[in-house]
């Protein structure tokens, strides 16, 4: 029997490149593709209607099919009730043992930092992280430290992240919209507080102290990098960037407007750090953060770990996101855009094998 192979996506219709490079390459594997909305379940049945790629005629093809025994989860969702809808069904469909994820995801921040806080091999890479449960507590967190930083704690893509900087005479909040750096001076303690107040009334929010990840032209920079399992069911490497923002800004997501360089291009223009030093660093964490994930969580299958290196040379675990975006291989590596389509399809070989041969084992014994 051929490998049945769902997408999960909010918009099957407008369909990404990425999702047509995998289904240019699911003949060779002979598998069947699909891609549907978690909200396109048909109630009372075991389908969904969603589109299914016709190998002959290489087009997708609007159907109505069960609902395949591998998913692939590429939901990304909003604060939409659409959105939250489909994330529940999502966490329905997990829950289920007739059916097999490619990778089950992460919990939000909150919950990933203090499990992984207890962590002997994590936690010295782990900026230290509070919840901001009051304007108390982000007033003493900025007190203690004097520059903080505030992210959601189940944001994304630089979502509402904001930057707090106690000054002379007052207080300077800062924020990215729409590519652009938005800042406020408050100069009097109330007016900063009923401004907090509000804010921490629409998301849960987390607290870190800011760390200088400036350049020489101080722009923020960080390291992205892309890890996927292969066909045997091992991590791997597939590219690594730095991104860089805008200067004297907060973010380096490409989404809001960051550049990208190789990461060897990065050693060549910083001669003064320590780059031996650094990149045994970053090799000791990706050796063993995901196995420490998996063996923490649930079982995954692609990860973009963001590492941010501080101008001291400390290096710090930023983000982990479960589902990357593919933005900086292509730019960076166009040459892995084939690989990164026929990943999802090989290690979806890897799983149907190994639990055939599971089920094999149990049968005999």
């Amino acid at each position: 029997m051929p490998d049945k192979l769902g997408i999960l996506t909010l918009d099957p219709a407008s369909r990404q490149e990425y999702f047509d490079q995998m289904a240019h390459e699911s003949k060779k594997y002979g598998t069947d593709l699909y891609s549907f909305s978690p909200l396109d379940l048909l109630p009372g049945t075991q389908k969904a209607k969603g589109l299914h790629f016709d190998t002959a005629s290489g087009r997708w093809k609007e159907e109505v099919f069960q609902i395949p025994e591998f998913l692939y989860d590429r939901c990304f969702y909003g604060e939409d009730q659409p959105s939250k809808d489909a994330k529940k069904i999502v966490a329905w469909l997990k829950e289920r043992k007739d059916l097999t994820f490619l990778g089950y995801g992460l919990p939000n921040k909150a919950t990933l930092y203090d499990r992984l806080k207890e962590i002997p091999e994590i936690s010295p890479y782990l900026p230290e992280t509070v919840k901001a449960d009051s304007t108390g507590t982000v007033l003493r967190e900025l007190n203690k430290y004097l520059s903080i930083i505030l992210k959601p704690a189940n944001g994304a893509h630089g979502y509402a992240v904001y930057s707090l900087e106690k000054r002379t005479g007052g207080l300077l909040v800062s924020t990215t919209k729409n590519g652009s750096l938005i800042s406020r001076n408050f100069d009097r303690l109330d007016q900063f507080q009923a401004w907090l107040n509000k804010l921490l009334g629409k998301h849960d929010f987390l607290i870190q102290a800011r760390i200088d990840n400036m350049d020489r032209k101080n722009r923020p920079f960080d390291l992205r990098i892309f890890l996927q399992k292969d066909s045997r069911g091992e991590w791997q490497e597939v590219a690594r960037g730095i991104r860089t923002g805008m200067e004297n800004g907060i973010l380096t997501n490409l989404s809001a407007g960051a550049s990208l360089s190789t990461y060897e291009n990065w050693q060549r223009e910083t001669p003064h750090f320590n780059h031996v030093y650094i990149s045994q660093e970053i090799s000791d964490i990706i050796s063993t953060l995901p196995a420490v994930l998996e063996e923490t969580f649930q079982p995954l299958f692609e990860l973009g770990i963001d590492l941010l290196i501080a101008g001291d040379q400390s290096i710090w675990i930023l983000d982990i996101n479960s589902k990357p975006g593919r933005k900086m291989v292509s730019l960076l590596h166009p040459e892995k855009t084939g690989q990164m389509a026929e990943a999802p399809l090989a290690y979806c070989r890897h799983l149907q094998e190994t639990g055939s041969r599971a089920r094999a084992n149990i049968e005999t014994v």
